[in-house]
């Protein structure tokens, strides 16, 4: 009979495995685990050739065996039947691991089915599995499988079934956020229009997302089921046919181990459950932090600030909010060259204030956002340079400090409001969220007051608190990011990209409400986008990035009329002018630098119509050209 797998399945298969065992095996602590659980599964399978006595054997043990110390003949001593120790500890192992992960699996298997179930179809199964759910979890689960397995024969299938029909409420609740989280998405709303049915949709675009978290809490689960296990077994409701870890210790508290100072009695059987539940940790937050590599990326994850000696920065001029100086930036992988996402990048923001941070998608303008509240992922570095804040450096400052800057201080505007907002939690809660962090003396019974307040302040109406983000349309759900961010009456509010696929009139809508509200409020807006007529319009300076570097900063009217950049130059001739009706637009041809391997020399050098020999070899300096106009351009030097 022919296989049904062909081949090109299997070396998609065979690659995927290769992959994932790449990054598995970077991963220390995963590797302990994994080596930890493997030496214990050998033990247990080939338990008769390992252990040096027979399982229960107790032939020619007289009463000289009994609690005998580890010796030569016994490397962990006997028990209190004169049976070996290390003997019995093998073979229980063998009842242990079976407990555990036949329980395992069938708690996933109904925790996955309820919470996909709950998550992906909602309504009144949502309400009635959930509410179930809760019930359970009311209920505390070991006294629980206590009182069902004394009223029911202890056997070893009747405690497999108690623990997996037990513990599977965890894993329904996390497999149901996970759902609702990806049910969301536009490629499953993609999938809906296509027409495809919803066993399709739960089984190739929704389930492949949540089986990482599912293998992961399988893992978790089968440690759980094994402590479980071991003391349903300490407590005498084991079965008495199966020998465990959980029986030994029973045995071994029961029949005078204890007082007669036999430790290894006790010691053996509990280090195997520590030995395994630790190996399953491990092998758990290994697998996680591969299945899941957002954890190790993910924008509310804190860089680690790393800051050179030779870093070049001045005491903060006075009458500024927010001064930027020489800032640097690495994303630091291992094995891999440090990609340089932001280099040398200086800029000042007053009170009340609005400058524009433009170029194209991979210039490092989100990157220098996040590094100013210190939201950089975890492989990003600050590897030079201050940024000062009301004459604090942030970069130094530890996480307390930053936490009282951040949000009451300096606020953000994340790029994709979808994203950014919990699709389980209203907008209502988590505008009362940043208020209750940052403001815990504000009165818990006027916060009600205060969201409502808030969302008005944005053009949301007060029935909307309740609702949760799915249900917002994308103006709303930017809006109420924006009513977020002014939660806490900040100074600085940073909008990366706020009208990022929105329609035009939405977006005019957007981007006067922050126009508004920087003048009613005396906001200062950094504001990031790529539309340089919102620029024009709405900011005072102009900061135009490429590359990681600074191209040109300047007030907004040099930046327009007067450019000195050829970056900024060609930015320009590719943006419309109403009031040049025939002028022809041009793009810039190529693409950005990829940032783990910049040209030699001046950035832009390889796309620049201007560029000559020494820009392919030589960095540009930054060239101050006076009422705070700067560029980087070796142009510039012929022109002074």
């Amino acid at each position: 009979m022919e296989s049904t797998i062909q081949p090109s399945e299997q070396n998609q298969l065979l690659s995927r495995f290769s992959g994932f065992w790449q990054s598995f095996k970077k991963n220390r602590s995963g590797l302990i685990g994994l080596g930890m659980l493997v030496i214990i599964l050998i033990m247990a399978i080939f338990a008769p050739l390992i252990a040096p006595y027979a399982s229960s054997s107790t032939s020619s043990a007289g009463l000289s065996d009994i609690y005998n110390p580890p010796s030569a003949a016994h490397w962990f001593g006997t028990d209190d039947a004169g049976q070996d120790v290390f003997s019995n500890f093998i073979f229980g192992a063998r009842v242990s691991l079976t407990v555990g992960f036949f329980a395992a699996f069938i708690s996933i298997i109904i925790g996955g089915i309820f919470g996909l179930v709950a998550g992906f179809f909602g309504g009144r199964w949502e309400n009635f599995i959930m509410r179930f759910t809760d019930i359970f979890l009311v209920i505390p689960d070991l006294p629980l499988m206590v009182v069902i397995v004394a009223l029911t024969k202890p056997s070893l299938l009747n405690i497999i079934f108690v623990i997996g029909l037990l513990g599977w409420t965890t894993t329904a609740r996390v497999v149901r956020s996970q759902t609702l989280a990806v049910k969301s998405r536009k490629f499953v709303l993609r999938a809906r229009a296509i027409g495809a049915g919803k066993g399709h949709i739960v089984t190739r675009h929704i389930l492949p997302l949540v089986m990482p978290i599912l293998v992961v809490q399988a893992v978790l689960v089968v440690s759980l089921a094994i402590l479980n296990e071991s003391a349903l077994s300490f407590i005498g409701l084991g079965d008495p046919t199966a020998l465990s870890w959980g029986q030994m210790l029973n045995y071994a508290f029961g029949r005078g181990a204890m007082s007669t100072g036999a430790w290894w009695a006790l010691v053996v059987p509990g280090f195997g459950i520590v030995w395994v539940v630790l190996g399953l940790t491990l092998l758990g937050q290994g697998l996680e932090k591969v299945l899941n590599p957002r954890l190790e990326t993910h924008h509310l994850m804190p860089g680690r600030p790393s800051v050179q000696s030779e870093a070049g920065w001045d005491v903060a001029k006075k009458g500024t909010l927010l001064e930027v100086q020489n800032l640097s930036i690495n994303y630091v992988n291992e094995g891999q060259l440090p990609a340089r996402a932001v280099e040398n990048v200086s800029f000042t923001l007053k009170e009340g204030e609005l400058i524009g941070l433009v170029g194209e998608s991979g210039c490092g303008k989100t990157t220098l956002m996040l590094s100013l509240l210190r939201l950089l992922p975890a492989a990003g570095q600050i590897v030079n340079g201050r940024v000062f804040f009301n004459g604090k450096d942030l970069v130094t400052l530890g996480d307390e400090e930053l936490n009282d800057v951040r949000w009451k201080g300096i606020s953000i505007v994340f790029q994709g409001a979808m994203n950014a907002l919990n699709p389980v939690r209203t907008i209502g809660e988590q505008i009362a969220e940043s208020i209750t962090q940052h403001l815990p003396g504000f009165p818990k019974e006027n916060i009600d007051g205060r969201v409502i307040e808030l969302l008005d302040l944005v053009g949301i109406a007060a029935d909307h608190k309740d609702h949760f983000a799915h249900q917002y349309s994308g103006g709303m759900r930017q809006r109420a990011m924006i009513a977020m961010a002014l939660a806490c009456n900040p100074q600085v509010i940073i909008a990366d990209e706020p009208t990022t696929a929105l329609d035009v009139m939405i977006q005019a809508q957007i981007l006067e409400l922050l126009d508004n509200l920087r003048k009613k409020l005396g906001l200062a807006i950094i504001f990031v986008t790529h539309d340089l007529g919102v620029v024009a319009e709405m900011c005072d300076k102009v900061l135009v990035m490429y590359g990681g570097v600074t191209a040109e900063y300047a007030d907004v009217d040099i930046i327009y009329n007067n450019p000195k950049h050829p970056y900024t130059q060609e930015l320009l001739k590719a943006f419309p002018d109403l009031t040049k009706p025939k002028k022809k637009l041009a793009s810039i041809p190529g693409y950005p630098p990829r940032l783990e391997a910049l040209p030699a020399g001046c950035r832009f050098a390889p796309r620049c119509p201007s560029a000559f020999p020494r820009c392919h070899t030589e960095q540009p300096m930054l060239h101050d050209l006076g009422n705070e106009h700067i560029a980087s351009c070796h142009l510039l030097e012929a022109s002074k």
